[in-house]
Formats: C-alpha cells, sequence, structure tokens
C-alpha cells in the first residue's frame, strides 16, 4: 500500500510541476510579446475582428517595403541625374567658346572633355542598388548600355564620310532617333519598363527611367558630337572642329530644360512616396494599437503572475525532494 501511495503522490506531483511549467512558459510569452499566447481563448472564440487586424498589418508591411524600395530607386536616380546635370552644364559652357578658340590643342582638349563627359554619363546609365541597374528597364539583370569604346566605335561609323557640319549633325539626328543604332546596339536594356509599385491601398509609384528615355538621348547627342570632333581617324580640319564644338555647347546647354523637368517630376515623385510612407507607418501604429486592445496583455500583472507561478514551482521542487529522500528512508 505504502509503494502504491508512494507512486500516486509521485504522479501528482509530476503533474503540477508540467501544469505549472507550461503556464509559466504562456506567461513568459506574453511578458515579452504583450500579446495573449491563445486568442481564441482570450476572445471566447470569436477570431474575426483580429483576422481582420492581422490581415491590414501583413498588407502595410508590404506596403513598408515596398515603399522603402521606391525611395531608395528614386532617390538614386536623383543622384544620377543631379551627376549628369552638373557635368554637361559645365561641359556645355565650355564648348560654347570653342568658336573662340584659336589652338587645336585647346579644341582637342575640349573633344575630350566631351569624351570624358559622354563616358560618365553611360556610366551613369548603368547604375545599381543591390545587384538591380536602374535604367535597363525589366531587364534589372543587366547594364542598360555599353562602354564608351563601343559607342565611339559606332559614332565613327554614323559619321564617316561626312565632311560638314549639317552631315554630321543629321547622322547623329539618325543615331539617336528611335530605331537609330543607339537603341538597337548601345542601348542593352528590356524595352518594357518597370511595373508600377504599389506603396499603399490606393497609392502607385511607376519608376519607369530607361536609357531609352528621350532627355537622354538629347543630352548626348551633342556631347557626342564634341567628343567626335576631333578625332584622329575622322580628320577634322579645325574649322570644322571649332563649329563642331561650339553647336555642341549651344545644344547641350538647350538639353538642360528637359533634364530639369525630368528631375522635378522625380522630386514630386519622391515627395508622394515620403508622405505615404508617413500615413503608412500612422495607420499600422494605429491598428496595432486595435490589436493590443483586442489580445493585449496587462505586463505588469503577468509579470507578477510569472512570480508567483515560479514561486509555487520552487516550492513544488522543494516539496518533490524531500519526499523521495523520506521515501527512501521508508524502503531502508
Amino acid at each position: 500500500m505504502d509503494s502504491v501511495g508512494n507512486l500516486a503522490r509521485s504522479l501528482v506531483l509530476r503533474t503540477n510541476q508540467v501544469r505549472l511549467r507550461d503556464e509559466m512558459d504562456k506567461l513568459a510569452v506574453e511578458v515579452s510579446t504583450g500579446m495573449t499566447k491563445d486568442a481564441g481563448k482570450h476572445l471566447g472564440g470569436d477570431l474575426t475582428g483580429l483576422l481582420a487586424i492581422d490581415r491590414s498589418l501583413s498588407k502595410l508591411d508590404a506596403y513598408r517595403i515596398n515603399t522603402t524600395e521606391a525611395a531608395y530607386l528614386t532617390g538614386t536616380m536623383q543622384t544620377t541625374l543631379d551627376e549628369m546635370q552638373s557635368r554637361t552644364q559645365t561641359l556645355s559652357q565650355t564648348l560654347i567658346a570653342a568658336d573662340l578658340t584659336p589652338s587645336g590643342e585647346l579644341l582637342s582638349t575640349m573633344s575630350e572633355d566631351a569624351k570624358s563627359t559622354l563616358g560618365q554619363m553611360l556610366s551613369g546609365m548603368n547604375r545599381s542598388v543591390a545587384g538591380r541597374f536602374l535604367f535597363s528597364g525589366t531587364a534589372t539583370d543587366r547594364a542598360a548600355v555599353a562602354g564608351i569604346d563601343d559607342m565611339m566605335t559606332e559614332l565613327r561609323t554614323a559619321v564617316a564620310g561626312q565632311t560638314d557640319l549639317a552631315g554630321i549633325e543629321a547622322a547623329l539626328d539618325v543615331f539617336f532617333d528611335a530605331g537609330g543604332t543607339y537603341e538597337t546596339t548601345i542601348y542593352e536594356g528590356s524595352a518594357n519598363g518597370l511595373a508600377p509599385l504599389r506603396l499603399s491601398e490606393n497609392e502607385t509609384a511607376s519608376v519607369d527611367i530607361r536609357a531609352t528615355d528621350p532627355v537622354f538621348r538629347e543630352l548626348m547627342k551633342p556631347i557626342a558630337m564634341a567628343a567626335l570632333a576631333s578625332d584622329a581617324s575622322l580628320g577634322f580640319d579645325e574649322a570644322l572642329q571649332g563649329k563642331l564644338l561650339a553647336k555642341a555647347g549651344r545644344d547641350l546647354l538647350g538639353a538642360q530644360k528637359p533634364l530639369v523637368e525630368l528631375r522635378a517630376g522625380l522630386g514630386a515623385l519622391e515627395g508622394r512616396i515620403e508622405e505615404t510612407q508617413t500615413r503608412n507607418s500612422a495607420e499600422r501604429t494605429a491598428t496595432s494599437l486595435a490589436k493590443l486592445d483586442l489580445v493585449g496583455t496587462d505586463q505588469y500583472e503577468t509579470a507578477a503572475r510569472y512570480e508567483a507561478i515560479r514561486g509555487q514551482l520552487e516550492s513544488l521542487y522543494a516539496i518533490t525532494a524531500r519526499s523521495q529522500r523520506l521515501s527512501l528512508a521508508e524502503y531502508l
């Protein structure tokens, strides 16, 4: 009978230990999260409101990712366009004075400066963030345009045989126009633009600026003209070089306005993205508070209960150890 009683007592003690440990685990979760572990029991089995709130939070999390991505993309694009504007404005001011430059060496220096600017512009259009190329349309896995060496080779071929300003200008028009060599050979991205990013329930952002944009073509055309002016393989005389460089400077200055307008539109999009981020953040805060009202716990009270249960469990361990020692003494 004593052995049966000891087994029963041991079973009761173990059962209580398991119950108290489970209760402590539940309270530990509630203390750390601030939410009840058993939402169904807490809400009397009606989870409709909680499920609706969780769906809203999931959507807001997706919107947060999209707005962060959109802000990063537009910010990097804006930086790239700013660099282009700064460099091309400086170059245009230099080239305009080419008519007043009698020195062949100075003309050659201007032409080399234009070639360098063209190379930097191509590099800018090949900028990527997190392995994603910005100006390639949907082909975000590859660079948007070929490098400066390929560009110059194609440009030389396009103007070969031209001996005056009008002929060279016409050849460059064909080169940069829709369906021309720039679009079919130099551009290596996709003809399709990126799909708009969903920023909120009612807001989307179309971040689709490709290297084939007319703004870029109009910028590159005069820069290319200037880069070719002193190219040794073409053999233009100094008088023609001066005309090409001066004309390139005037055209490049005129091409600044569309670039400014493109940057302004991008800036407006950046502002809209920022406003949407703020609204989404406020909505997420309000939704999280609503969830807390439904299934939140009083953390002070929960922590006090946790300490009380821990004390009970420690006492139970002490009783169990004492009971085992007594049972061993009786057996001996």
